[in-house]
């Protein structure tokens, strides 16, 4: 199927159901031909199904957002030597240095296209589903419900990379995203606000969780929305809006829905299981890269991340190897290496570990902070052999809240952007607030708390269409 750049195609067709930023995989002609060919008619219900069934353009998150975090270190002159050489590499050393330009002129965010991508599918299914043929009211309600809780993901996603971390007090001015939500052709395509971006994701995902959802989705059908992934998708919004009640409610809400844990010691020394059969994913995310094995796609951690672990905790055992024992330029430290477990790529769907995690943070903040830690034990249990785990303990509800929020740490690295989104949000708390140094090819870069390099500069390329889009300084 032939690929578009909607800035591009803006120019010609005549009907657009949203896309922007990046690439489409339906020109409004072949929507046209569609229809008249008979092969597909929109009009009927069974067929917004078929659109939401295309899980290979809707599994996707920012697969990018992992690098420039504290988590990531490209530790060794012969791996930067080798990426400095290659432009295919330039975006991950660039992002990595929190360089003002990323992507050079007429390159393309893959990562931000593989989304407004999905997003072109996403947005005619919730504005045509309600109005479609021969299926009951119960149906497209589910149906948009779906679309509803992807297109939540889309905006969660972007909205933290490429815009401020949400605060009450300047949400409403600070720039956003474009906010394409109906099929629509704009010829001033402009940011909306970080608030106006948040709206929408609330408005969704609440609308989804009233919409007839199955509870969970697994296995074959995991890339699907559940209520339970609804859920988890709001209490992860409202954590990032830094709603503690809110962000508690929801996490338990979807823990009342799915709630199983891996042992990892089933699998010290038996396959681990994929997504299809990953009992903890609620919603599957993928970053789109597939399996890991070169510099710099594989994430070289940091020694503080490496070190924060203890060497008996099966994450560390198992997810982690030593750098030098992949095929890449990294001869130093260890490597995230859990893709060779699975042969698939890192995920940034949420999960019920994250549910957890969630609903630690937000009793420590509430100041229950014995809950918090019997939520976090509960976790690490299934995270070390039965003979080698001893429970945390903390003195009190500040303790708890800096225990979980290193067990936060290690349980999510690697996978989503999680480090990186909660660096954003932490840095609104004095206490929490973080400098970063990366060093490569012999030169120390620095990123203060709450500098404009934590929102992602937008490829240049797309300012040949759309110029009235806001850069970020």
């Amino acid at each position: 199927m032939l690929i578009f750049n909607f800035f591009m195609m803006k120019k010609y067709l005549k009907y657009i159901a949203i896309a922007s930023l990046g690439a489409l995989a339906l020109s409004c002609d072949n929507y046209v031909d569609i229809k008249t060919e008979g092969k597909l008619i929109p009009e009927e219900t069974s067929n917004y199904r078929y659109l939401l069934n295309n899980t290979y353009t809707l599994d996707k998150t920012y697969g990018n957002v992992d690098i420039p975090s504290d988590d990531i270190s490209f530790q060794n002159e012969a791996q930067t030597t080798a990426l400095v050489a290659s432009d295919y590499y330039r975006p991950f050393t660039n992002l990595y240095k929190w360089s003002d330009v990323v992507y050079f002129d007429g390159e393309t965010d893959y990562d931000m296209s593989n989304l407004y991508n999905a997003l072109y599918t996403i947005n005619i299914v919730i504005n045509e589903v309600m109005k479609s043929n021969n299926g009951t009211a119960a149906e497209k309600a589910a149906i948009k419900g779906e679309a509803e809780v992807h297109r939540a993901f889309i905006f969660l996603t972007l909205v933290n990379t490429f815009g401020k971390a949400y605060d009450a007090n300047t949400s409403a001015t600070d720039p956003g995203i474009v906010l394409f939500t109906k099929p629509t052709v704009s010829d001033d395509i402009k940011r909306s606000s970080v608030q106006d971006a948040y709206n929408v994701i609330l408005g969704d995902l609440n609308d989804a969780v009233n919409s007839g959802l199955k509870p969970v989705n697994s296995g074959n059908n995991v890339a699907f929305p559940s209520r339970a992934a609804a859920y988890a998708l709001l209490a992860r919004t409202y954590l990032y809006m830094r709603n503690y009640p809110l962000a508690l409610e929801n996490a338990e809400k979807s823990l009342a829905l799915q709630s199983t844990l891996n042992n990892l010691e089933d699998y010290e020394f038996a396959a681990f299981p994929s997504r299809k059969l990953d009992r903890e994913l609620i919603l599957s995310k993928w970053n789109g890269y597939g399996g890991y094995s070169y510099a710099p796609q594989i994430l070289s951690l940091s020694n503080e991340l490496i070190n924060s672990f203890d060497t008996n905790d099966l994450r560390y055992v198992l997810f982690t190897q030593p750098s030098s024992s992949f095929n890449s330029e990294y001869t130093l430290g260890r490597t995230y290496s859990k893709e060779g477990l699975t042969g698939e790529s890192r995920n940034a769907g949420p999960t019920v570990p994250e549910m957890m995690l969630i609903k630690a943070e937000c009793l420590a903040r509430a100041g229950s902070g014995e809950l918090a830690m019997a939520e976090i034990n509960k976790l690490r249990q299934k995270r070390f052999r039965a003979g080698e785990y001893v429970a945390l303990t903390a003195a009190d509800s500040k303790d708890a809240l800096i225990k979980v929020l290193a067990e936060r740490r290690r349980e999510l690295m690697g996978t989503g952007g999680f480090r990186w989104f909660d660096l954003k949000r932490l840095n609104k708390e004095p206490e929490f607030a973080k400098t970063i140094t990366h060093t490569f090819a012999g030169q120390t870069f620095t990123l203060a708390p709450n500098s404009d390099r934590y929102q992602m500069p937008f490829a240049p390329i797309y300012f040949e269409y759309a110029p009235n889009l806001q850069q970020n300084p």
